[in-house]
């Protein structure tokens, strides 16, 4: 829709610019002091800087003017000045101009409060009006029209209406077009038709903007209707209905609309550009683009755009150097838009790149940008950088505090998150909500659930955050119960809690949760989702019930690589090998590579059903055809392989030649393995590593204990059980669990506490 209304807004901000001129021309139609040169005209000069924008030259002119012209009589010659610092995005510079003016006007005011608005500092803009009123200057329409984009809040957008209201402008159609224009963007799309119908005059933008507010809130059919109904259409109300459809993935509507359009300009073609490029047709997309007689920076975003939004960066950052090849000059949206694809590919040197350009071009003031860069550092594990352009923002938003916020949390440094969020002017929810992220993730639940307790307002992902740091710090239980809660509150899951929910249920094994969870997922139309799906196989595998797990798989609408690693994994859990390869070669005549996860799933798979030829090869393809360097998990798959399948030789070759240090987890495998063959000199080997490792552990103890025991080797397994003493090592419990009329009772060994334990021996005895 932003492409559509750019003319739109571009007129408007020309009728803005065109009526501060005129303002200003009475003003220069005064005599001047007698101080002056009669003979010289300051404003030509002036003018000229503007035009060019000639920053270096407005300084000292404008120490000049001041030093030369009467002070009654340069308000005119300063108004230009701000806004020529104003339109160059100096806004800094403007606003000391304006606070330097020994006199002022609407003008001078009005046009810092636009460039702020502009530029995406709500804040500021509210603040300079605030000071206008303050000093005695009475705000014109222009003043409100201007101060209107910059009212994201409800509360805010109804006291400046009720000045507009009071001050008599509310029958002025500009001022009208910006109010339903604003009260579409905060979200009451209701109270926008209400001015719109009470509107005594209209133009076409009260229609055009009337109709963006519909196709906004996806109320497409509406939108369409007011557009058959409107008295004349200008290009602009085509482009707003094409973009409508387009944003909407309606793209074949629009795409008959756009043929029918009488004329069409350059925001015509990108609003179907970018509807294509949007909904992944990008052939369809490309076509148009190469059609354009001439394309616009708008045009080169829509593709970028398209291809960032749909997972492709790679893609996105290689459109983005044809851009620079073809001479476009990127805008503050190009770098808003290459910046998260830098953090999604977690591409630090590229986002390096695209801040010098951004440097380069003076877009490291936009509040927009800057916070963008200060994500992608974060989300990059570069937080030095991330200091350096959060610190040299002039004018922060409760999002830059944010992205600080994140950054910092994502990284695991939870007390310089909470600084940050400590010395925020203002908290939004998200900032509450990236904190309270930022402790679960790094295992801090107890802190995470008291801010969670402590927050003024919850929202979904507020709970989903609670939800998802309780399950993946291994408290699967109290994940449920937060659950459970959050619908007792009233909130509807979305993806995210489902898919946090799932696992909780997959690592207690139970099935009573796990199924009502799934009917719930299908009652709200989520099964559809492919992640959403991947943890219901995942779940289903992990609880023993693989037919379930298979039959979520072929049910699912389309697979992508985790689905078929939850399956081949689930697969090998069970020692389903033959299974797990023949789901593994489906999922290469799928066209899908696979990752470091499928061949941990297919080694394990070889592991279990004893596949050793098998596993070699897969082991060798994986480094070989796919490039994949080997990790832990793949060493230890092999490793317990070759162990189970008798080759401890082989076994202990394979460790001797990773190219990272054995941990605990591959000694395991090797002296489990001993213990089965009964190899007692390698178990003692493997069991030293393990020691040095752990001295603590006791499972080393007992599994070479067990290997002594078979070699009748007493004397050294009184040897291993003073040790333990002397160590204060302790064989940990064996603990289990079952389920009963939707309760989880736990049983460990020696433990006589559960309130049913006669009655359970008893019937044990029988």
């Amino acid at each position: 829709m932003a492409h559509a209304l750019n003319k739109q807004n571009k007129n408007i901000g020309a009728f803005c610019t065109l009526m501060l001129i005129l303002h200003g021309a009475k003003f220069s139609s005064f005599p001047l002091g007698k101080e002056v040169d009669y003979n010289h005209n300051w404003h030509d000069d002036l003018s000229s800087v503007c035009k060019h924008g000639r920053l270096k030259e407005a300084k000292p002119l404008h120490s000049h003017i001041i030093k030369t012209v009467s002070k009654s009589q340069c308000i005119s010659l300063e108004n230009k000045l701000v806004n020529l610092y104003a339109k160059s995005g100096r806004l800094f510079e403007a606003r000391r101009v304006l606070e330097q003016m020994p006199k002022t006007d609407a003008i001078s005011w009005t046009t810092v409060i636009a460039a702020y608005a502009k530029h995406g500092h709500g804040e500021e803009a509210l603040t300079v009006f605030s000071q206008m009123h303050q000093i005695g200057i009475q705000p014109d329409q222009f003043t409100f029209a201007s101060v209107l984009p910059a009212c994201n809040d409800f509360a805010v957008l109804k006291g400046i209406h009720e000045q507009i209201i009071v001050r008599g402008f509310n029958s002025d159609v500009f001022v009208g077009n910006a109010l339903i224009d604003m009260y579409a963007k905060c979200g009451n799309i209701e109270d926008a038709r209400e001015l719109f119908d009470k509107m005594r005059q209209r133009d076409v933008v009260s229609w055009n903007t009337m109709m963006a507010g519909y196709a906004k809130h996806g109320h497409i059919a509406v939108a369409s209707e007011l557009f058959e109904k409107m008295p004349e259409r200008d290009v602009v109300s085509w482009n707003v209905m094409v973009a409508a459809y387009a944003e909407n993935s309606y793209i074949e509507e629009a795409w008959d609309l756009f043929k029918r359009m009488p004329e069409r300009d350059v925001v015509s073609w990108n609003a179907m550009i970018a509807g294509y490029a949007e909904n992944g047709l990008f052939d369809k997309a490309l076509e148009l683009f190469e059609q354009i007689q001439e394309q616009n920076v708008v045009s080169w975003n829509a593709i970028i755009g398209g291809y960032a939004r749909n997972g492709y960066y790679k893609e996105a950052l290689k459109f983005y150097q044809q851009m620079q090849v073809a001479g476009v000059m990127p805008n503050p949206q190009t770098f808003a838009i290459l910046l998260p694809a830098c953090a999604n590919l977690a591409a630090l040197e590229h986002g390096k790149e695209i801040h010098a350009a951004i440097i380069r071009l003076a877009f490291q003031t936009n509040i927009v940008v800057g916070s963008a860069l200060v994500d992608m550092y974060g989300k990059c594990g570069s937080m030095e950088n991330a200091r350096k352009v959060f610190d040299k923002i002039c004018q922060r938003d409760v999002i830059s505090w944010n992205s600080m916020i994140a950054g910092y949390a994502r990284n695991g440094h939870v007390d310089e998150a909470l600084k940050c969020f400590q010395k925020m002017p203002k908290q939004d929810i998200m900032s509450w909500n990236s904190m309270i992220g930022g402790y679960a993730q790094n295992g801090h639940v107890s802190e995470a659930l008291k801010l969670f307790h402590k927050m003024p307002k919850r929202n979904v992902v507020s709970w989903n955050s609670i939800i998802t740091g309780y399950s993946q710090n291994g408290h699967a239980e109290q994940a449920l119960e937060i659950f459970q809660q959050m619908q007792s509150a009233g909130l509807k899951p979305d993806l995210q809690t489902f898919s946090s929910i799932i696992p909780a249920c997959a690592n207690l094994a139970t099935m009573i949760h796990g199924k009502e969870i799934h009917e719930e997922i299908i009652r709200d139309g989520f099964a559809v989702d492919v992640f959403v799906g991947s943890a219901l196989i995942d779940m289903y595998a992990k609880c023993g019930i693989i037919e379930d797990a298979r039959c979520v798989f072929d049910r699912m609408p389309q697979q992508n690589v985790v689905s078929w690693n939850a399956m081949i994994a689930g697969y090998a859990m069970h020692g389903f090998g033959k299974d797990a390869l023949s789901i593994f070669e489906g999922m290469l005549q799928s066209c899908l590579y696979p990752d470091r996860v499928t061949f941990v799933g297919i080694l394990s798979a070889c592991c279990h059903a004893g596949f050793v030829d098998e596993g070699w090869q897969y082991f060798n393809c994986m480094i070989q055809h796919y490039h994949i360097t080997p990790t832990m998990e793949h060493y230890v798959c092999m490793v317990d392989l070759l162990g189970r399948a008798g080759q401890l030789a082989e076994a202990q070759n394979l460790i001797d030649r990773m190219h990272i240090k054995a941990e605990a987890t591959v000694w395991m495998c090797l002296l489990g393995a001993c213990r089965i063959h009964s190899n007692v000199v390698l178990g003692e080997q493997a069991a030293e590593h393990l020691l040095e490792l752990n001295p603590k552990n006791a499972a080393p103890y007992v599994l070479l204990s067990n290997i002594y025991a078979v070699a009748g080797r007493w004397d050294d397994i009184r040897r291993l059980r003073r040790t333990m003493r002397d160590m204060g090592v302790k064989k940990e419990l064996g603990c289990s669990w079952i389920e009963v009329n939707r309760q989880i009772h736990a049983f460990c060994g020696g433990d006589r506490s559960h309130p049913e334990m006669q009655r359970i021996y008893a019937t044990q005895k029988h």
